[in-house]
């Protein structure tokens, strides 16, 4: 009996402590800090490649190592607080799934360079390791109620975004094809293969048009027309179901 109350007070001392991190990760000054080392690595990465910033490329590298440092110290205590964010579940299992979270694997991108550069500081690779500040970005959403209003308004109209995309798909994918066997004779240097076609349909699909690869045959030309004059209104399907659910979540938001 008493080792149970023993083992149920360490508990409850646990949780108090993992309360007390998440908390910790939760106020404005930490927040405020974290979103200032976002902001400015994004700023670091962009001005770096500009020719008038190379005299200050060593205090732009030096600001994106602290912002790193930041992430990581961060990162870590995330994972330490996890058992906070899922109060049901066990100590290890909350961490497993704040591991392979959206947050988390965010989180860990953000820090991958800082741990890869001193393992690849003598190679060709050195110069690919910047790549992943570019997800840094996404670690803004978790403190934009902006950003996770358009997630929330997503993921609820996940199923018709998917319908509207799959038939998207569908048609471009026989647009290209016919216009492959339409047009491979005439100048089979512009469609010499599927993917030649398949490039074709998503410009007109899409309406942008860059007029690299084109139809010259009547029959390709009508066809062409037709994507074109499809494309607008698939093109339009799902920016309608996203802004209808967008309106439907603000009036919500304004009703509570």
């Amino acid at each position: 009996m008493q080792k149970l109350k023993e083992e149920t007070q360490k508990m409850v001392r646990h949780i108090k402590s993992y309360q007390i991190i998440r908390r910790s990760l939760m106020s404005c000054a930490f927040q405020y800090t974290v979103i200032f080392f976002i902001l400015g690595a994004i700023c670091s990465v962009i001005l770096s490649s500009f020719s008038f910033a190379k005299p200050y490329a060593i205090w732009l590298f030096a600001f994106t190592h602290l912002a790193s440092i930041i992430f990581t110290i961060e990162y870590l205590l995330r994972i330490l607080a996890a058992p906070a964010n899922y109060p049901n579940q066990k100590a290890y299992k909350a961490r497993f799934r704040y591991l392979f979270s959206f947050y988390g694997l965010v989180d860990f991108v953000a820090i991958l360079p800082f741990l890869m550069i001193y393992l690849l500081w003598d190679t060709e690779v050195v110069h690919l390791i910047i790549l992943p500040y570019i997800f840094i970005v996404f670690k803004l959403i978790r403190y934009s109620k902006s950003f996770r209003l358009i997630g929330h308004v997503l993921h609820e109209v996940r199923d018709e975004l998917i319908t509207a995309y799959t038939a998207c798909g569908i048609l471009v994918c026989f647009s290209a094809i016919l216009m492959y066997y339409i047009e491979r004779s005439a100048q089979p240097e512009a469609f010499s293969n599927i993917g030649d076609g398949l490039w074709w349909s998503i410009v007109s699909f899409t309406t942008v048009g860059y007029g690299d690869i084109y139809p010259i045959t009547p029959l390709g030309r009508i066809l062409s027309s037709f994507i074109s004059l499809v494309g607008i209104a698939m093109i339009a399907l799902p920016t309608g179901i996203i802004s209808s659910a967008f309106m439907t979540a603000m009036q919500r938001k304004n009703k509570k």
